[in-house]
Order: structure tokens, then sequence, then C-alpha cells
């Protein structure tokens, strides 16, 4: 990283990540995908896919169904990390990320169809897992866009004074040129 425009030494300006914007985002997304991996289980059992969140006999597996959710909680925020170590070391941090985690949700679709459980059931866990880790997928892109500032907004001077931020745009808007000093 190198030291912005404004300060000894400065060539190219160096982003500054935000890690409290960034680890809120993940948050967030952290409890958005929970819910979208609970509801897509709920839905597959509304549905009547068998094994996937209970038994034949009709009984609800609460463990299997938080256990889940959680899964994808830690899944994650894992990836919320992982993002946060490209944002600080890495050239071009968001389309790794964007390559790292759509290789993990392709593993994610077809980790279900590996297991020895009913065809239907393969299909819901795949079906669930494209949409929660899609959904983590996208957030978290977004996440971190905005928990990156150039750091020349941050250290550069603000324009002197009020008077001469009116004559720029005064000048500005009539198309004259404002006189040097």
């Amino acid at each position: 990283m190198t030291a912005p425009l404004d300060q000894p030494g400065g060539g190219q300006p160096r982003a500054i990540v935000g890690g409290v914007r960034l680890w809120a985002g993940g948050a967030a997304t952290t409890l958005v995908v929970a819910l979208i991996a609970l509801v897509g289980v709920l839905l597959s059992r509304v549905v009547g896919v068998p094994g996937l969140a209970g038994d034949e006999t009709g009984t609800l597996a609460t463990a299997l169904l938080a256990s889940y959710a959680v899964m994808w909680a830690g899944t994650t925020l894992l990836l919320t990390g992982g993002l946060h170590l490209l944002l600080l070391f890495v050239r071009r941090p968001l389309q790794r990320f964007a390559w790292v985690a759509s290789a993990l949700v392709l593993l994610a679709v077809g980790a279900p169809f590996t297991a020895v459980t009913s065809q239907a059931a393969a299909l819901a866990a795949a079906l669930i897992n494209l949409v929660a880790g899609g959904v983590a997928w996208v957030l978290l892109l977004r996440v971190g866009r905005g928990a990156v500032q150039d750091s020349r907004r941050r250290f550069l001077a603000p324009p002197a004074g009020g008077n001469a931020a009116r004559a720029d745009a005064s000048a500005s808007q009539t198309g004259a040129r404002r006189p040097r000093r």
C-alpha cells in the first residue's frame, strides 16, 4: 500500500477499509442468509420433501432446522472475514472475492447430491444452497464496495472558506474563469 497523494512519498491513492462498516454489513447479511435457509427448510417441509426437515412420521426435526441456519450463518461470517482479508491485502479484491464466492456456491449446490438421501431432498437442499449462497455473495459484494474509501477523500484539505467555494460555483455557472492568485 502506498501513502496518500498529499503526504510525503505519495504515489497512488490507497484504499481505506472501514472495518466496522464491513462487519456490520456482514452481520446483517448473516441474519438474512440464516433466515433464508430457515425459510427454505420450512418451505420444503410444507411442500412435503421427506428427510430435509423431519422424518416420515411428521415430526419436525428442530435440531436439523437450526443446524442448517447456523451452518449458513457461520459460512457467511467466514466469507465476511475472507472479504476483509482480501480488501486489506490483495489487488482487485472484489473481483477475487466474486470468483471465490461463486466457486463456493457451486460446491454448496453440488454437495447435497453426494449424500445418500432422496432425490427430492437433494434437489431441495441444492436449491436452498443456491439461493442462500447467491444472496450472501451479492450482499457481501455490495458491503465490500461500501466499506472501501479512497484515501484522497479523507486526507485532502477541504476548500478554503465559503467565499472561494461560492466564487468557484458562480464562475462555473456563468462560464467565466476565476482569476489566478
